[in-house]
């Protein structure tokens, strides 16, 4: 049985935001009694009741007209003015929900209404619960806690057998909520259900638990560091500048070496785990043309790929793609390209995989210098590539040693950075920008350019990784990043929940590698069998780490 509710809760964020005083101190030269606005804005506007929103005003009609997003407190909007002297609004707040309100201004025995309306813009932010109380079976108060990270609220009553649901705290404020398998507002232990909510026709769905509050994330206190870096031994492929591309997926440590000769290879990660690892050739057959025969590569689901670099694409200079269907396959060449009409230029510093687990997806270059533009060859089970790459522009330059990594979980969803930039972009597949992370003065994050960007949920909580470059224009040793980004039901979410904070690092290691021409630096990041976290970090002159990190207790 569906039991279907009104919310009427205010989350407290928004209840603080709408504290904000009706007019300010602003003191105007104009005589008593006067009852004119200046200047109006909603207060509480937006998703959390924290944004601010001017009005446009008609002194000679004294109406005033706003435009808002419809995740904005409707039935309780609260404004900041500047008025005349002594003068005040007549209401704390206004129900806008008609679209329209009149807002009287009073001074002394005088008064002035101006009309508002409201032009109210579609819903675009899915509702969440933010906090949510019930009674057990014995009486007791619960309070839940919410995870959006898991998509599970926990009612913290896992002694009874029942709950009762007395309180939901909801964002939007006019969201509906639905308890799916609920008599009355009570829920069961032996089946709680769901909950369910909609705000315009934008649903989110939370699974019940009756359990406490669990321990999320991971354990970074505990982390084992199998370091091959100059902080401990460097290994050899890393010593130069020969090796500016590696790859992991968890397993295998795939490592695009021209130290010697062309050496594309792996180090599988019990080998490392173990003490002895060692490094394992792929087979080069057909591997040939180009400045260098192999430049950059990336894994999906078993299957390796990698690209030559071309410093000049034509007929002298093809690019050229390669795949391995294991560690121990014949290699094949999927793409040999070189068609200068409209894709110009110098490819192969860069090289991303997104591929899901059928296969489909794309293989992603972006340019060299300029950073302004990418091509993506279009990719089904694993080895048919569409003999044309298509050609996109980038929202920002991310020229150099540039990646876009799928946010696991999040479909359509990627990070995109580079050594050129300190911006850290949120984008969609066609690399449409979805929000951002900028530096931030007087916080840790960034440094330098944060490169090879990765977001991982893990046991609860939200990470992302970095691993910065060392070049003539960013100065610190190559270092492996961890940030906390569990904050908001979604990563574009937690994008702007962390860029709002104080940018801490959770948790890093140094590489300790000296200063490159070179300036490639990779992540890496899974999940292992055995449930603890793995995680990579590598670059130029300075060599690799391995981690394993296990959840929290």
């Amino acid at each position: 049985m569906k039991i279907h509710h009104k919310s009427g809760l205010i989350f407290g964020a928004m209840a603080l935001a709408s504290l904000a005083s009706c007019s300010d101190d602003t003191k105007y030269d104009n005589p008593s009694g006067e009852t004119y606005i200046f200047t109006i804005a909603v207060s509480n506007g937006g998703f959390t009741g924290a944004e601010t929103i001017n009005g446009t005003l008609d002194e000679d009609t004294r109406s005033v007209e706003f435009t808002i997003p419809a995740e904005t407190d409707i039935e309780a909007v609260r404004f900041t003015t500047k008025l005349s002297l002594g003068a005040s609004l007549d209401k704390e707040s206004y129900d806008v929900s008609t679209g329209a309100a009149d807002i009287t201004v009073v001074n002394n025995m005088n008064s002035s209404v101006y009309h508002a309306t409201f032009n109210i813009l579609p819903a675009t932010e899915h509702p969440i619960v933010r906090s949510i109380e019930c009674i057990d079976d014995q009486g007791n108060t619960c309070t839940g806690f919410v995870s959006d990270v898991t998509g599970t609220v926990y009612l913290n009553c896992e002694n009874s057998a029942t709950a009762s649901i007395t309180a939901v705290n909801v964002l939007p404020r006019r969201t509906s909520y639905t308890l799916t398998e609920s008599t009355d507002g009570k829920v069961y232990a032996s089946n709680p259900g769901k909950i369910e909510l909609d705000f315009e026709g934008l649903t989110t769905t939370y699974d019940l638990s009756f359990a406490g509050v669990p321990t999320f994330g991971a354990d970074f206190a505990s982390a084992l560091v199998f370091d091959n870096s100059a902080t401990a031994t460097i290994w050899a492929d890393y010593e130069a500048e020969n090796t500016r591309w590696t790859q992991f997926d968890g397993e295998n440590l795939f490592i695009l070496s021209r130290e010697g000769g062309t050496n594309p290879c792996i180090i599988r990660w019990d080998d490392v785990k173990a003490g002895s690892p060692v490094s394992r050739q792929l087979d080069k057959t057909g591997i040939s043309g180009g400045t260098f025969e192999i430049s950059a590569g990336g894994i999906a689901y078993g299957h390796f790929y990698a690209c030559n670099l071309t410093t000049g694409l034509g007929a002298d200079q093809p690019l050229k793609i390669y795949h391995w269907a294991d560690a121990d396959a014949t290699c094949e060449t999927l793409v040999d390209f070189s068609d200068d009409t409209n894709v110009k230029g110098r490819w192969g510093d860069n090289f991303s995989v997104t591929l899901d687990e059928n296969g489909n997806g794309y293989l992603w270059l972006f340019a060299h210098v300029a950073g302004d533009e990418a091509v993506r060859f279009r990719v089904e089970n694993f080895t048919s590539v569409s003999a044309e790459p298509e050609k996109l522009a980038t929202p920002y330059s991310v020229g150099y040693y540039a990646s876009i990594n799928p946010v696991i979980g999040e479909d359509g969803l990627y990070t995109l950075t580079s050594t050129y930039q300190r911006t850290i972009l949120l984008v969609d597949q066609n690399l449409e920008l979805l929000n951002r992370i900028d530096p931030k003065e007087g916080c840790e994050f960034p440094v330098t350019a944060e490169a090879d960007a990765r977001v991982i949920n893990f046991n609860g909580e939200r990470y992302m990784l970095t691993t910065n470059c060392f070049s003539w224009s960013y100065n610190g040793a190559q270092t492996l990043r961890v940030y906390d980004l569990s904050s908001g039901m979604n990563t574009t979410m937690a994008f702007s929940d962390f860029s709002e904070g104080n940018h801490d690092v959770l948790w890093s290691y140094s590489l300790s590698g000296g200063k490159c021409s070179a300036f490639s630096a990779n992540t890496g990041a899974a999940v292992g069998p055995d449930g603890n976290l793995r995680i990579m970090a590598a670059a130029p002159r300075a060599g690799f780490i391995l981690c394993e990190v296990p959840k929290k207790k």
